[in-house]
């Protein structure tokens, strides 16, 4: 399989904690950053799925998902 990144970015004060989920399950964290990116290797068809990056900090929360569909 073919690798793939996936990339988020968000800015905030005080900085964002950023995460990457796949359905509900957090399969990344970085605390206070500002970007974060998710490399999958090897792809394959159990990858495909619906991925969200959260940037979350005290002043609310806000997210973006996509759909990856591996054949």
């Amino acid at each position: 399989g073919t690798p793939i990144e996936l990339g988020c970015e968000a800015e905030g004060r005080p900085p964002p904690l950023l995460s990457w989920f796949r359905g509900s399950t957090v399969i990344r964290e970085e605390p206070v950053a500002t970007s974060l990116r998710l490399v999958l290797d090897q792809l394959e068809p159990d990858h495909s799925g619906i991925y969200s990056c959260v940037a979350e900090n005290r002043h609310g929360r806000h997210n973006r998902s996509l759909e990856l569909q591996v054949a």
